[in-house]
């Protein structure tokens, strides 16, 4: 196996580990008790292994092992830091977000590191025979698969969870001026939304994508005509979002 679907298993561990593994509830836990951050660690090595079964060896758990702790002891710097903040503001939405995506760009960067590292050492990486024999029958590209899923993944809860960190201070209040809550239902149809667009980009049809937005548009007609601040907000979201899966299709 070449080093870049190497990389790419270990960004799948990640993204599973780190968002999938890890409920809203499990996320909260973290905030307050360290007793969290280890379980969520221990879950992060468990995904880490899972995904990187078809290549199982020694040196492999290994490398597992280490992403693992240095993931661990990131979420333990953020704890310790998102403890003294609360406590000295009253408003930490902001710093809450902006820790959200140091806390992710230091976990890429630990993994892009570690296979610096793995590529240095000239670490040999063998896959399992079976798999080797899946791609050959069915004569099917492993990275082509692995970007598949990766993308699929990367457009569903870690987009969802980023864009609304993004537009958290942008969100509309209400009459009494408090911020109004998201439904499942809106973060549910915005990975529609992004799954349909990055189909039609990964086929060439550019064109297409605007009847999705457009459509989008016509079911909030009524309240983007009406509330400039919503308008604005909603605005935002779909150019982020649409963003999104222009970075995220250069995968596939």
């Amino acid at each position: 196996m070449m080093y870049r679907e190497y990389f790419m298993l270990l960004l799948l561990g990640h993204i599973l580990g780190d968002f999938y593994l890890q409920t809203k509830g499990i996320a909260k836990r973290k905030e307050k008790s360290v007793k969290w951050v280890f379980i969520h660690g221990l879950c992060y090595f468990g995904a880490m292994i899972i995904t990187t079964l078809p290549i199982i060896s020694f040196e492999v758990v290994l490398v597992a092992l280490i992403v693992s702790v240095l993931h661990q002891l990131i979420d333990i710097i953020k704890y310790i830091g998102l403890s003294i903040i609360v406590k000295k503001f009253k408003d930490t939405l902001v710093i809450e977000r902006n820790l959200f995506f140091i806390d992710q760009m230091l976990h890429i960067l630990t993994l892009i590191f570690i296979m610096y590292i793995v590529i240095k050492k000239d670490i040999v990486i063998r896959e399992c025979n079976v798999v080797q024999e899946f791609i050959n029958i069915f004569e099917v590209s492993k990275v082509q698969i692995l970007s598949w899923i990766l993308a699929f993944l990367i457009i569903h809860k870690p987009a969802n969870i980023a864009i609304e960190k993004l537009l958290i201070v942008y969100k509309p209040k209400d009459k009494d001026g408090n911020v109004k809550m998201d439904n499942k239902a809106g973060r549910f149809i915005g990975t529609i939304e992004r799954s349909i667009m990055l189909i039609f980009l990964s086929i060439g049809q550019y064109s297409a994508i605007g009847l999705v937005l457009t459509a989008k548009s016509i079911a909030r007609y009524d309240r983007i005509s009406k509330e400039r601040a919503f308008a604005e907000y909603y605005l935002l979201g779909t150019l982020i979002s649409t963003l999104v899966v222009i970075i995220v299709s250069f995968l596939v």
